[in-house]
C-alpha cells in the first residue's frame, strides 16, 4: 500500500511544494502500472484511476484501505494509488485522476476543516465540478459538519442526534433503482456489516439500494438508505453506507456496488461485467494472518492465525446463503472467539481468559509451522504446530499437532470442520477447569474447556438437542451430559439455522460431557471432556482429540445426530 506521509514535526505545515510535487508524481506511477492492469481487464476501455484518501479515520482505515484497493485492481479495470495528506491537494496533484476515494473522517476528532488549506478544498470541489468523481465508503464522508459544499458533495454522512447503529449483523439489501448504471442487473443480496440508520442526505439524492433494519437489531424496522448517487456540478458522486471492515467488504454485493459505483463516478457509466453463479467462488489468503472461502454470498469461513492473536479460530462461520452463526468477541466475553480451541488451566495456570493486567492470558499459546492447503473442491486443510507456556517462560510445557479438515458444501448447505489436536506433554502436567458446583471452590459457571462455539447475539427460538434426545431442564441456564453429539439451532434472520458437533469414539472419555448455555446473554457449547474431573498428562503419553463440526440448516434431531456420529467415527477425516 503506498500511502505518502509526512514527519511529525511537519504535519502542521501543508501545502509544501515538495510534498504537492509528490503527490502529482504518484500519477506517474498509475500510468506505468494501467498497462498491466489491463491485460487482466476489458482491454477496450482505458484505466480509471483512483487516489484513496486513506491515513486517518475513526475505523480501521490500515485495514479497509487496501482491501478496498484489492477490490479495485483484481478487475484490471482501475489503477489505484493511495495518499494520506488531503491538505496538499491541488489541481495540477489531482488531474491525472479520474475518482478521489474517501476512506478518511474527522470523526471525532480534529484537525476541522480549517487544517484544509482553501487550495487544497478548493482543488478537490473543482476536481468534482469540472466533471470528475468521488466517492465515499462507509465514514469516509464523516467530516466537516460546517463545510457546506462538502457536504452536498459527499452525498450522506453520519449525523449527530439523528443517526445510529445496532449491533454488526446480517440484513437484506436490495435494489431501488435498477435503471441506474450502478445497479442495473445487479440481484438483491445480503451481507453482514454494520447498517446505518437515518444518515444524514444532502438534497436530490438519488437511493441506489438500501437496506432493511430489523427492530431487534437496535433497527428502526425500515429500508435504510445504502447506496446513493447524485450529481456535483458537471462530476458524479458516489456513496456506499456499507463497508463497516474489511470482513465485510468481502460480501460479493459490497464488491459489485463498489466496483460498479467507482467507475460511474469516473466515467459515468459501469461497463464491467459482475460474477455470477459458480465462478464467483474463490479463496482469500493473507499470508500469515488468515485463509477465507468466498461464495456468493460473502464468505463462507474464515480460519485466523494471525501471530498476534491469543489463539487462532474460525470466525465468521456462516451459512451458505451469509447468515453468521459465530460470534468473536462479544462484549461480555473478549475472549470467545467463534469457533476455537482453548484449555483453561495447565498446572493452575489459566490459559482461557484475560488477566486484568497485562489484557492477555497468564498462560500463552503460540502456533508455528502453519501449512494451508486449498483446493478446487472449495475443501481445505490446516496442519500447524501449537505450543502451550506460561507467561515469561520460554519452554512450553505443551505441545500439539493441530489439524483442521473443512469439507465443501453439499446441495443442502452442510459442510463440516473436523478439529483434531495430538498432545504431548513436556513433563507431568494436570489439565484442568474451573470446579463444578458442589466440589470445593466449586463455581456455577465451572466445567468447561476445549473445542468451543460461541454462537451469534441474534439466534432467537434456540433449542439444543442431544443424541439421547432433547435437554428437558437447563439449572442456571447450563447443562451438563454425556452424549456422542449435541446439536444448537436457534432462528436467524427469519431462517432455522444449526451447528452440532461430535465427538469420536476414540476420544478419551466417550461419550463425552457437554458444557451447555442458553441464557439471556448467551448461547455456548463445548464437548468439555474435563468437565467432571481433570485429567493428568504425562510424557510418552499422547493424548488424541477430535471433533467434527458440522453446519447445517434447519433443526438436527437425535436420529441425525447419531446417523453423523456413526458416520464420523467410522472415517474421522472423510470429505463431505
Amino acid at each position: 500500500m503506498k500511502i505518502q506521509r509526512a514527519p511529525m514535526d511537519t504535519a502542521e505545515r501543508p501545502n509544501r511544494p515538495a510534498r504537492a510535487a509528490a503527490l502529482a508524481a504518484s500519477a506517474v506511477f498509475a500510468a506505468a502500472a494501467a498497462l498491466g492492469a489491463l491485460r487482466s481487464g476489458p482491454a477496450a476501455l482505458k484505466p480509471v484511476r483512483v487516489l484513496i484518501l486513506s491515513g486517518q479515520n475513526n475505523h480501521d482505515w490500515k485495514t479497509t484501505t487496501p482491501k478496498i484497493q484489492s477490490i479495485l485492481e483484481r478487475s484490471g479495470r482501475f489503477v489505484v494509488d493511495i495518499t494520506a495528506r488531503p491538505d496538499l491537494f491541488t489541481a495540477a496533484g489531482l488531474s491525472p485522476y479520474d475518482v478521489v476515494l474517501s476512506d478518511w473522517n474527522t470523526f471525532g476528532r480534529e484537525p476541522s476543516a480549517s487544517a484544509w488549506p482553501e487550495e487544497a478544498r478548493r482543488a478537490l470541489l473543482d476536481f468534482v465540478r469540472q466533471g470528475k468523481g468521488h466517492v465515499t465508503v462507509h465514514a469516509g464522508s464523516s467530516s466537516f459538519p460546517e463545510w457546506a459544499d462538502y457536504r452536498r458533495m459527499t452525498l450522506a454522512a453520519w449525523k449527530d442526534g439523528q443517526s445510529g447503529h445496532g449491533p454488526r449483523h446480517s440484513f437484506p439489501v436490495r435494489i431501488e433503482r435498477p435503471d441506474h448504471p450502478i445497479t442495473a442487473g445487479l440481484p438483491p443480496f445480503r451481507t453482514a456489516d454494520e447498517l446505518w440508520n437515518r444518515p444524514g442526505l444532502a438534497e436530490g439524492v438519488e437511493v441506489l439500494a438500501s437496506s432493511f433494519s430489523a427492530a431487534d437489531q437496535g433497527g428502526t424496522g425500515q429500508w435504510e438508505p445504502t447506496a446513493l448517487a447524485g450529481r456535483f456540478g458537471q462530476g458524479r458522486s458516489f456513496t456506499l453506507l456499507l463497508g463497516h471492515d474489511a470482513a465485510a467488504m468481502d460480501s460479493p454485493g459490497f464488491q459489485a456496488l463498489l466496483r460498479r459505483g467507482v467507475e460511474w463516478a469516473g466515467t459515468g457509466q459501469a461497463a464491467l461485467e459482475e460474477p455470477r453463479g459458480k465462478e464467483s467462488w474463490r479463496w482469500e489468503i493473507a499470508a500469515g494472518a488468515s485463509v477465507a472461502l468466498i461464495g456468493p454470498e460473502g464468505v463462507l469461513w474464515r480460519f485466523r492465525y494471525d501471530p498476534s492473536l491469543d489463539v487462532p479460530f474460525i470466525h465468521p462461520l456462516n451459512t451458505t446463503d451469509g447468515r453468521t452463526l459465530s460470534w468473536d468477541r462479544p462484549p461480555d466475553h473478549l475472549w470467545h472467539h467463534g469457533l476455537w480451541f482453548s484449555w483453561k488451566f495447565i498446572d493452575r495456570v489459566n490459559y482461557w481468559e484475560m488477566d486484568a493486567g497485562t489484557g492477555r492470558p497468564a498462560g500463552r499459546t503460540t502456533w508455528t509451522n502453519v501449512r494451508i492447503e486449498t483446493r478446487n473442491d472449495r475443501s481445505a486443510r490446516i496442519r500447524m504446530d501449537v505450543a502451550y507456556r506460561p507467561a515469561g517462560e520460554d519452554t512450553p510445557v505443551l505441545a500439539e499437532k493441530r489439524t483442521i479438515e473443512i469439507s465443501a458444501p453439499d446441495a443442502a448447505g452442510v459442510y463440516a470442520v473436523d478439529w483434531s489436536g495430538e498432545f504431548t506433554a513436556a513433563r507431568p502436567l494436570v489439565l484442568d477447569r474451573t470446579p463444578l458446583p458442589g466440589e470445593p471452590g466449586g463455581q456455577t459457571y465451572g466445567g468447561y474447556a476445549g473445542l468451543s462455539l460461541r454462537l451469534a447475539g441474534n439466534l432467537t427460538e434456540r433449542r439444543p438437542m442431544t443424541s439421547g434426545g432433547p435437554i428437558v431442564q437447563m439449572l442456571d441456564d447450563r447443562y451438563r451430559g454425556r452424549h456422542v453429539g449435541l446439536d444448537y439451532s436457534g432462528l436467524l434472520e427469519g431462517r432455522i439455522e444449526g451447528v452440532a458437533i461430535l465427538d469420536h469414539a476414540r476420544n478419551p472419555r466417550t461419550p463425552t460431557p457437554w458444557y451447555v448455555i442458553r441464557s439471556a446473554e448467551m448461547s455456548f457449547f463445548t464437548p468439555a471432556f474435563l468437565c467432571y474431573e481433570p485429567m493428568t498428562l504425562g510424557p510418552g503419553r499422547p493424548l488424541t482429540l477430535r471433533y467434527r463440526v458440522l453446519v447445517h440448516p434447519g433443526h438436527w434431531d437425535e436420529a441425525r445426530l447419531r446417523a453423523e456420529y456413526a458416520r464420523f467415527s467410522e472415517h474421522p477425516s472423510e470429505t463431505r
